[in-house]
C-alpha cells in the first residue's frame, strides 16, 4: 500500500539550483514517486508516495542537506499536512522569547554559573526536569520580585514569533503557551501575544522575596503532553490538527503527541528526536509546515 508525504522546504531566500538537484536524487534513493512540485512564497512543495519507507534514514539525509544548504525540510505525511490546523502549542524560553528567564535571574542573584550549568544538563536530558528546576529555583532564594520586572522588561521576542502570533489570530487558531519556565513571565507573553492559554510553574513568595520553593504541580515533560491532549479535547480537535513547537528536551513528548511537531532551533538531542525540524528560519517557516492552503 503506498503511503503519500509532502516534503516542504523553506528558505527565507531563494532555493537553489544544486539543492533542488540533490533533494530529487535523495527522492530517487528512497525510491518515491513524485505526483507534483510546486513552487509557493518561500518555499518548495514535493508531493509524492512511497510503498515502503525507512523514515529515518530519510529523515537523516534530509537533515544533511539542510545542514549543507541552510534550507528547512520536513517530509510530512499527507493526512498530517492536510489536516486543518486548530491549535499551536508552544514552548516559552528560548522559543517564544529569546532567552531562559532562569539564567537571566541567577545572573542578577549572583548563581549565574550554577544555574546555567544545572540548565545545561536539564535541556540536554541529561537530568530529570523537576529535580534540575527545584535545584536551580533553590538557589534563588531571597530573589526580589523587582528585579523580575526588570528582566520582563528586558525580554526580546525571538525571530518572527510576533508575526507568526499575529497571522495565527487572524485565522482564529487557538494558542497556548506550555512552559517549564514561570507564570510571572508566561502571564505577560500571553497578553502582548494575546495568546488563548498559559501554562507555567508558580513560584513561591514571602513578601517580595523567593522563597526558594515552587508551588505544585510542576508543568514538567508529562505536563506538557497532558496541556497538548486536554487541549485538543477541549477545543474538539483530533492531534492531528495540533502543532507543537519547542526547543528543549523537557518538549520531546509534546512534540511527539501533536501531529505536527516542531523542533525550532532545538538542542541536539531535541532535534534528533522530533520529527520536524526548523534550523535555519524564523518561526513563520512553521506556516509553510502547518499547509497554508489548509489554515
Amino acid at each position: 500500500m503506498n503511503s503519500e508525504y509532502v516534503i516542504v522546504c523553506v528558505s527565507e531566500q531563494n532555493i537553489p539550483d544544486p539543492f533542488r538537484n540533490e533533494l530529487k536524487q535523495i527522492l530517487s534513493h528512497f525510491k518515491f514517486v513524485t505526483k507534483k512540485a510546486e513552487r509557493k512564497k518561500k518555499g518548495l512543495y514535493y508531493h509524492v508516495e512511497s510503498q515502503a519507507l525507512d523514515l529515518p534514514s530519510l529523515n537523516a539525509s534530509l537533515m544533511n542537506l539542510a545542514s549543507i544548504h541552510k534550507i528547512d525540510i520536513g517530509c510530512i505525511p499527507k493526512n498530517i499536512f492536510d489536516a486543518k490546523k486548530g491549535l499551536v502549542v508552544f514552548d516559552m524560553d528560548s522559543t517564544l522569547i529569546a532567552a531562559e528567564v532562569i539564567d537571566e535571574m541567577a545572573i542578577r542573584h549572583g548563581v549565574g554559573e550554577q544555574v546555567k550549568l544545572i540548565t545545561a544538563r536539564a535541556m540536554n536530558g541529561d537530568l530529570r526536569f523537576d529535580q534540575s528546576l527545584t535545584e536551580r529555583v533553590a538557589l534563588l532564594k531571597g530573589f526580589n520580585r523587582k528585579h523580575m520586572e526588570d528582566i520582563l522588561d528586558k525580554l526580546v521576542m525571538t525571530p518572527g514569533t510576533p508575526e507568526f502570533l499575529k497571522i495565527l489570530n487572524e485565522l482564529g487558531i487557538k494558542t497556548a503557551i506550555a512552559s517549564g519556565g514561570f507564570q510571572y513571565f508566561a502571564k505577560s507573553v500571553q497578553e502582548k501575544l494575546k495568546i488563548d492559554y498559559a501554562f507555567a510553574n508558580d513560584l513561591e513568595f514571602e513578601g517580595d522575596q523567593l522563597t526558594g520553593k515552587i508551588l505544585m504541580p510542576i508543568v514538567n515533560a508529562e505536563a506538557k503532553e497532558k496541556i497538548i491532549m486536554d487541549l485538543a479535547a477541549k477545543e474538539n480537535l483530533s492531534l492531528n490538527q495540533v502543532v507543537a513547537i519547542g526547543d528543549g528536551a523537557n518538549d520531546i513528548p509534546m512534540l511527539l503527541k501533536a501531529g505536527l511537531g516542531i523542533a525550532i532551533h532545538a538542542k541536539e538531542k531535541v532535534q534528533k528526536t522530533a520529527n520536524y525540524r526548523i534550523n535555519f528560519g524564523p518561526m513563520t517557516c512553521a506556516l509553510s509546515f502547518m499547509n497554508n492552503e489548509a489554515l
